[in-house]
């Protein structure tokens, strides 16, 4: 059965904004049909609700902080725009230090919600090994060698903004029919770095509902909190 977002913030008892947020970050799995999200009764089933976080950070607010997990250069801005203000550097350090005594990283992870936009689509199987090629695109989550999961019937990356349009008609991705699961999602920002910082990747698989992927982000997580 497909439930609609009223119709899943009903069974989750939550308001309608709240699960639209759920889904849009990707830790509940929908669909676009016909304008409109909807989400298998079995995946609303999978969501198991973390304690708050506080309230998603901005898109640059998020890079900001997972540059400072960064293990290759650590403190460091990935890249120029993001060099915080003074109000900022405040704001990243009171973060840093809650992030640092956290007994559940995974929790915080809610912060990084907004750090792109999510996009589904479905791509000839075919295409998926040259699609990793492309040099716009950058593999994160399921896709990315630190996850240590074999994902080759499927792409997760990162894509500029500017170039999203570009690389979806390049491939001739389309939205997936009804019923059937994506098997490519690209994640659009602002700027993306050339190297994705620990962090990136495992807020992506940490907002996959299954175990493996929940444990891949527990693992990433636990070795960025060790350095």
């Amino acid at each position: 059965m497909a439930l609609s977002i009223p119709q899943l913030a009903k069974r989750l008892n939550v308001n309608e904004s709240r699960a639209r947020q759920l889904v849009h970050s990707g830790r509940i799995r929908g669909q676009r049909v016909g304008g409109r999200w909807i989400v298998e009764e079995a995946d609303a089933a999978q969501y198991r609700p973390g304690k708050p976080a506080g309230r998603p950070l901005s898109e640059r607010s998020a890079w900001q902080l997972m540059s400072c997990f960064w293990e290759d250069n650590p403190g460091q801005p990935l890249l120029e725009y993001l060099e915080p203000s003074p109000v900022e550097k405040h704001r990243l350090k009171e973060r840093i230090s809650r992030l640092q005594n956290s007994p559940d990283l995974v929790e915080l992870l809610a912060w990084l919600a907004n750090r792109a936009e999510r996009f589904e689509f479905s791509s000839s199987p075919s295409d998926i090994a040259e699609l990793r090629e492309d040099k716009r695109i950058h593999l994160s989550g399921v896709s990315h060698p630190r996850s240590g999961l074999l994902a080759n019937s499927e792409v997760e990356a990162y894509v500029r903004r500017d170039e999203l349009r570009d690389v979806v008609k390049d491939w001739f991705l389309v939205e997936p029919h009804p019923g059937k699961r994506p098997n490519v999602i690209l994640h659009a920002a602002e700027r993306i770095p050339e190297e994705l910082p620990p962090l990136v990747v495992a807020a992506d698989l940490a907002e996959r509902p299954g175990v493996r992927e929940q444990q891949a982000a527990r693992e990433i997580l636990r070795s960025v909190h060790a350095h």
